[in-house]
């Protein structure tokens, strides 16, 4: 089935048998006569006035065209990165490393370093305070102040103070 458009045109060029002529009119309604007029007058209006005017100068014309179209197409010039751009980066990495180094340096407090004493028979380091026996805990607290590691155990049963201890 053809459509309406091609319908139409084949019914303005004079191309539709009498009867698919009279159904495509009857489609059209009352004024089909002046919509065929219009269509042809149309026609013959396009034909006579069809042809361009001649251009006196072809380069110039082109020359603007081919303006118009760059400028209307082309994207927004990107900025060109600067020969500097290398040397920027390294010396802003070294400024943050420098800054960072000046702000470990000042922010972290930094005591005395305390040499280890030589061992004596009454000295002991705690490496893990923990007990195998889960009702027993072990927490070991040092005292920089006064030199003092005290192991506190909680959960031991109480000994005695009469307690043979050896």
């Amino acid at each position: 089935m053809k459509t309406f458009e091609e319908n139409f045109t084949a019914w303005v060029d004079g191309q539709l048998n009498a009867e698919e002529r009279l159904k495509f009119e009857a489609t059209l309604g009352e004024d089909a006569a002046g919509d065929k007029a219009s269509v042809l007058m149309l026609g013959v209006l396009l034909r006579r006035h069809s042809v361009a005017p001649p251009l006196l100068n072809e380069d110039f014309f082109n020359h603007q065209l081919l303006q118009r179209i760059a400028t209307e197409t082309k994207t927004p010039p990107r900025a060109r990165r600067s020969p500097w751009f290398v040397p920027r980066f390294i010396w802003a990495g070294a400024s943050s490393l420098a800054m960072a180094l000046l702000l470990f340096h000042f922010l972290i407090p930094v005591g005395p370093q305390q040499v280890p004493a030589a061992p004596t028979e009454y000295m002991a380091q705690f490496y893990n305070a923990r007990s195998a026996d889960p009702g027993i805990s072990a927490t070991a607290f040092h005292s920089k102040k006064d030199n003092v590691t005290v192991l506190w155990l909680d959960g031991l049963d109480y000994i005695p103070e009469t307690a043979d201890l050896k």
